[in-house]
C-alpha cells in the first residue's frame, strides 16, 4: 500500500470512529427520551451507512444521498424527543410513524449497502488523478469554464419555457452546470490559500439566482460547495471550521426564513397567477425577498423553525399510508414501479397522450386526506412509501438496494470512464445523483430524472467535452 493509500485509510478509519463515537454519545443523551429506541436505531443506521460510504478523496455524492435521506427520516425522532412527545402524539396526521421510520431506516441500510457494492472497491489513485487534473490549469480557466456552462444553462432554461415538449431533456442538460461549479470549487479548495475570489463570485451568483427563483433553490450551491470541500480534504483548521459554521448557519437560517415567507414570495413572483412561472425581474424578486425577510419577528421565526423541521422530515405521510394500505386501499402490486420504468421511453413530444404525473392526487388517494391542489405546489408520497404501496413491507426494505446499486455503478462508471476520469466523472455524478438524495421524490420522477440525465450525458461527454474542454479529463502521466 502506498503512502497516499495508507494516509487515506487512516483518515477513513479515524473519521468512521469519530462518527461512531458521536452516535454512541448522542444515543446516551436520548436514553431517557420518550422515543429512545427509535433514536438508537437512527444513530446505529447513521454509523453503519457512514462506514459503508465514506471514501476520502472521492466525490462524496453517494454518502450525501444517504445522509440527506437519513436526516429526513430521523429528524422527527430527535425533535419529538426534544419536545418530550411520543411519536404517536408528535405525528401531524396520525398514522403509524414509528413503523414508517423503522421501514425507512431499513431501506436506507439497503440503499447504503447497494451503493457500496455498486461503487466497488475504493481506488487510491482517484484522489491523485483528480488533483493532478485540477492543478493542471489555472483557477481562472476553471472559472471561465463554469461561466460558459452557467450561460448555456440559462439559455437552455429560457428555451424550455417556449418548448415544453422538450422541457425535461433541456432541464437535464442545464443541470450539468453544477458539475462545472463543483470543479471550480474543488480547484479552489485544493489550492487552499484563503478565500478564492473566483469561487466567492460564483457562489454569490448562484445564491442570488437561487433566492430569486420560484422554489428558491439556494441550498443547492451550498451542497455542492460542501461536497467539493469534502473531496478536497479541507483540513478542519479554526478558520475552516468557522467557514463551515457560517455556511451551515446560513443554510439553516435561509431554510427557516424561506418557510416563513414562501407563500407571499411565490404569490409575488408569479404575479398572483397561482402558477409556477416567474414573471418578475430578478432585481424586484431579490428586493421583495429582503423586504419579507426583514419584516419577520421572533414569533414568526419560531413558528417557521418548527415548520421547517416538520417539512424536512418526510415520514408523516408514510405513517398514514401504513394505516390505510392494504386495509382500505389494496397494494398496487408493482404498478407504480412499472409505470416509472416505462415513462422515460415514452417522450411526451412523441406520445402527447401520456398521463401527467400528479403527485398530489396520488397522495390524496392513498392517504384518504384532502390536500390543496394547485399548480404552485405538489405533495408527493415519497419513493419509500410508493415501494410499500407496491410490494408491502418488503418493498422499502429490499428494493432500495437495487436503486443503490445503480447509483454506485453509475458513480464507478463515470469516475473510471476514460472520457471523463475521476474529476469530471465525480463532478457529473454529483450533478446527476443530487435528485436521488430526496426522500420525498416519487419513483416516476426519480427514475425519469436519472434516465433523462443519462441520455443527455452521453452526447455531451462524447461530442462536446473533447472539443470544448479536453483538459478536464487529463490524467496523470
Amino acid at each position: 500500500m502506498t503512502d497516499a493509500a495508507l494516509a487515506a485509510h487512516a483518515r477513513k478509519t479515524s473519521t468512521v470512529q469519530g462518527v461512531a463515537a458521536f452516535a454512541l454519545a448522542f444515543a446516551a443523551l436520548n436514553l431517557a427520551a420518550p422515543n429512545a429506541f427509535l433514536a438508537a436505531m437512527c444513530l446505529a443506521v447513521l454509523a453503519i451507512g457512514f462506514a459503508l460510504l465514506w471514501r476520502p478523496g472521492e466525490a462524496p455524492v453517494l454518502l450525501f444521498v444517504f445522509l440527506y435521506q437519513w436526516l429526513q427520516t430521523g429528524i422527527s425522532v430527535f425533535h419529538a424527543n426534544l419536545t418530550g412527545a411520543p411519536m404517536v402524539e408528535y405525528a401531524a396526521f396520525g398514522g403509524d410513524m414509528p413503523m414508517a421510520i423503522t421501514l425507512c431506516l431499513a431501506g436506507l441500510l439497503a440503499l447504503a449497502a447497494g451503493m457500496r457494492i455498486g461503487a466497488g472497491a475504493r481506488d487510491p489513485a482517484t484522489l491523485r488523478q483528480a488533483r493532478v487534473t485540477v492543478l493542471s490549469q489555472p483557477i481562472s480557466r476553471w472559472f471561465a469554464l463554469y461561466v460558459q456552462a452557467a450561460a448555456v444553462s440559462f439559455a437552455l432554461l429560457w428555451v424550455a419555457i417556449y418548448a415544453p415538449g422538450f422541457y425535461q431533456p433541456l432541464l437535464a442538460v442545464a443541470s450539468l452546470k453544477w458539475a462545472f461549479f463543483f470543479m471550480l470549487a474543488y480547484a479552489a479548495f485544493v489550492r487552499g490559500v484563503g478565500l478564492n475570489v473566483y469561487l466567492v463570485v460564483a457562489f454569490l451568483y448562484e445564491l442570488a439566482v437561487g433566492l430569486g427563483g420560484y422554489f428558491s433553490e439556494f441550498k443547492t450551491v451550498m451542497f455542492f460547495t460542501l461536497l467539493a470541500a469534502v473531496m478536497a480534504g479541507v483540513r478542519l483548521r479554526p478558520r475552516v471550521l468557522l467557514a463551515i459554521g457560517v455556511i451551515g448557519a446560513l443554510l439553516i437560517a435561509s431554510g427557516v426564513v424561506w418557510t416563513a415567507i414562501k407563500d407571499d414570495y411565490r404569490a409575488f413572483v408569479s404575479g398572483d397567477t397561482g402558477g409556477q412561472n416567474v414573471v418578475v425581474a430578478v432585481e424586484a424578486r431579490i428586493e421583495k425577498f429582503a423586504e419579507l425577510a426583514g419584516a419577520l419577528d421572533e414569533t414568526a421565526l419560531k413558528d417557521a423553525a418548527n415548520r421547517t423541521i416538520r417539512r424536512l422530515s418526510y415520514v408523516d405521510i408514510f405513517g398514514v399510508v401504513l394505516d390505510r394500505v392494504p386495509e382500505f386501499t389494496p397494494h398496487a402490486r408493482g404498478a407504480l414501479l412499472l409505470d416509472a420504468l416505462t415513462r422515460p421511453f415514452l417522450p411526451r413530444v412523441l406520445f402527447p397522450e401520456k398521463s401527467v404525473i400528479d403527485d398530489t392526487r396520488r397522495t390524496i388517494y392513498y392517504t384518504g386526506r384532502l390536500f390543496t391542489i394547485t399548480r404552485a405546489t405538489s405533495i408527493s408520497l415519497g419513493y419509500m412509501t410508493e415501494l410499500y404501496i407496491d410490494f408491502g413491507i418488503l418493498g422499502p426494505m429490499l428494493v432500495p438496494a437495487a436503486f443503490g446499486f445503480v447509483y454506485g455503478l453509475l458513480y464507478r462508471t463515470l469516475v473510471g470512464w476514460r472520457r471523463t476520469g475521476p474529476l469530471l466523472g465525480g463532478a457529473l455524478a454529483c450533478a446527476i445523483l443530487m435528485p436521488a438524495s430526496l426522500l420525498e421524490i416519487s419513483i416516476a420522477k426519480l427514475i425519469g430524472a436519472l434516465a433523462t440525465a443519462l441520455l443527455a450525458l452521453a452526447p455531451f461527454v462524447v461530442l462536446v467535452v473533447p472539443r470544448w474542454a479536453p483538459w478536464t479529463v487529463a490524467r496523470e502521466t
